[in-house]
């Protein structure tokens, strides 16, 4: 009570905002996304500090749990994505900088639904050298303008095994995180000491929801895992797009 309510949230807020982080990890730890889609929305009503800042903050034992954990399947062809990400990110932040981003973020949600759509219809994504910089470039400009830098990526690696879908999206989220976005979040001064301290309220149910992905991966049958994807993908997209419209 005495520390949520020093951080200035609280203790009921506080434990459901944990409670919902909780949730987030296992599904990310379980089909490779999920996280940001489940947690942002609920975060940024409890405490608009908590969104990019603290939670940002609280991912990292998240993807590089999983990336250690199924390393053995990390598709070693991801890492030339990393400078497409790079780019992407700074693309981002210019034209969010010079237009706004309200614009550009219903751009990023209507691409995802369109892709998610493409997908279902029959469209079969791989990833070549040239999808991989594509959806590289499409993370980090997503990600940047409109906080949902996961789907690009996901269905590039939707049809791949669901354990190297997994690991490759955590170990480019875990470059992408540490190289890219938390410095821009530091040096654009979004994230001080007090999204610190909420993301230490954080990390612990992050770490929780990694050991509960554990169990969950192993009653989800591989064939459900692409749906599960694409499920996620298209509501991030719709979410967008809604708090965008609103």
């Amino acid at each position: 009570m005495l520390a949520a309510q020093i951080v200035g949230v609280d203790a009921g807020l506080m434990v459901l905002a944990m409670v919902i982080v909780l949730i987030g990890a296992a599904t990310q730890a379980s089909i490779g996304v999920g996280l940001g889609l489940m947690a942002a929305p609920t975060l940024s009503l409890i405490d608009p500090a908590f969104i990019p800042g603290a939670l940002t903050l609280s991912i990292p034992p998240l993807v590089v749990g999983m990336a250690w954990r199924e390393r053995a399947h990390i598709d070693s062809t991801i890492y030339r994505a990393v400078p497409a990400r790079f780019v992407g990110s700074v693309a981002g932040a210019a034209l969010v900088a010079s237009q706004g981003d309200e614009a550009v973020t219903i751009v990023v949600g209507l691409a995802v639904l369109l892709a998610v759509v493409a997908s279902v219809t029959g469209l079969h994504v791989r990833p070549t050298l040239r999808n991989q910089l594509i959806a590289g470039t499409g993370s980090g400009f997503a990600g940047t303008v409109a906080g949902v830098g996961g789907p690009p990526m996901a269905i590039t690696y939707q049809h791949s095994d669901p354990r190297v879908l997994r690991a490759t999206l955590a170990v480019f989220n875990t470059i992408g995180l540490i190289c890219f976005t938390l410095p821009s979040l530091v040096i654009a001064g979004v994230t001080g000491w007090r999204e610190v301290q909420l993301a230490c309220f954080l990390i612990p149910s992050v770490i929780a929801g990694f050991s509960v992905g554990k169990y969950t991966i192993a009653k989800l049958p591989p064939e459900r895992v692409r749906p599960f994807v694409l499920v996620v993908c298209a509501a991030s997209a719709v979410l967008v797009l809604a708090k965008s419209l609103a």
